[in-house]
């Protein structure tokens, strides 16, 4: 799975759970995971937390386990950011204007399918899942 700069993550570093993190992408290509419970390798930019975890180039690490995309709140959605429902369809944000969310067709990114309030949103996909890819 691919991770962009700054996007939230949980996961495992040396089996301690970690809820809040994100990923940070050096100037050079190099991945690593700021949080603030395992001091690691230092990346240029720990996006305001105190630790960093150094990532392999497909972000494995031996150490590492879990490694997946943070559920997001609502008020924290991004244009990119892809939204999976309990049924499967994935949908991407392809943006927000004021209170509206612009989403795809669940089976072309790159197509408009729905917009939406964040309430009304809420209301229609009660147990949505966010996953960033």
């Amino acid at each position: 799975m691919k991770f962009k700069h700054n996007q939230r993550v949980t996961c495992e570093i040396k089996g301690e759970k970690i809820t809040d993190a994100k990923i940070s992408i050096d100037k050079n290509g190099r991945y690593f995971i700021c949080q603030n419970k395992i001091e690691g390798s230092d990346a240029e930019d720990k996006l305001g937390y105190k630790h960093s975890w150094w990532l392999d180039r497909d972000f494995t690490s031996s150490f590492v386990t879990n490694l997946k995309p943070a559920l997001k709140d609502w008020d924290s959605l991004q244009e990119g950011d892809e939204i999976k429902d309990d049924s499967g369809d994935v949908r991407t944000i392809l943006g927000i204007c004021g209170k509206v969310i612009f989403l795809s067709a669940c089976c072309d990114k790159n197509q408009f399918g729905y917009g939406y309030t964040k309430e009304e949103l809420k209301q229609l996909i009660d147990n949505i899942r966010e996953k960033l890819k």
